[in-house]
């Protein structure tokens, strides 16, 4: 067993109460919440609950066809109050899907939270939520269950503004600031991404760089299970310290 794999195991098993909750959360849609939400699951052996319910969410990146099925384990689990079972991943996370009508019957944001607790304590695992980007019930959900939120912040402009907006509403929560895609920013976003931080007091993880090469995979397993791969060695690294500033912080 490797020492990432001890230490995450260590991990999961020390909480008494539940397995740990951790949620990737954005306020703009394609600063990258969804891709670090399915490497970190995958690499902490997390179930992935995917609360986005437009096509390029998390499950449909990661094979999940819901036309295919007559079932919604999502939505039936929330309406039955019950623990939906996660659909084994081969080479990604085990996963709880969305689906399109979710959006209409999302729970209130204290009902979601029960709920995600609830099937943390029942299926003995921990979550990593992936939401939908902005602010909505399910996503406040997300945000009351997790012990700590991944926040990507990416040196563009508008990404910048969405992210300030996001700290000035959420300050009270385990937010933890992530570098994402990051290729040669220029001074003036990393100068306004310091004064936001210094000015909300918030932590910033492990920088992620920019790879061009992973918007355009055509395969649905995580970057992480492809340690062949010598493109992708100096990522997987990158996402390896991720989930050490996650579980360092959820700690």
């Amino acid at each position: 067993m490797s020492c990432m794999q001890r230490t995450v195991l260590e991990w999961a098993t020390q909480w008494a109460s539940r397995p740990p909750i951790v949620a990737s959360i954005a306020y703009k849609g394609g600063d990258g919440k969804s891709t670090l939400a399915r490497e970190v699951a995958y690499q902490t052996g997390s179930v992935l609950v995917d609360f986005d319910w437009d096509r390029g969410c998390s499950s449909r990146s990661m094979g999940y066809r819901h036309e295919r099925y007559t079932h919604a384990p999502l939505l039936e689990a929330l309406e039955k109050r019950e623990t939906p079972t996660p659909i084994k991943g081969k080479r990604k996370a085990d996963l709880i899907p969305s689906h399109p009508d979710f959006v209409n019957f999302q729970p209130d944001p204290e009902t979601g939270a029960d709920a995600l607790e609830t099937w943390a304590r029942t299926l003995r695992r921990p979550l990593m939520i992936d939401t939908h980007p902005g602010g909505c019930d399910s996503t406040y959900a997300a945000l009351k269950a997790a012990d700590v939120i991944m926040v990507p912040a990416v040196f563009a402009k508008e990404s910048l503004n969405a992210l300030e907006g996001m700290l000035e509403e959420l300050t009270d929560h385990p937010l933890l600031i992530v570098p994402h895609k990051v290729q040669s920013p220029p001074a003036w976003a990393r100068k306004r991404l310091r004064d936001m931080v210094r000015k909300f007091n918030v932590p910033v993880g492990p920088v992620v760089s920019m790879e061009t090469w992973i918007p355009t995979r055509t395969l649905n397993v995580a970057v992480c299970s492809e340690p062949v791969a010598k493109r992708a060695e100096a990522y997987v690294r990158q996402i390896d310290k991720l989930v050490e500033a996650v579980i360092n912080y959820a700690g």
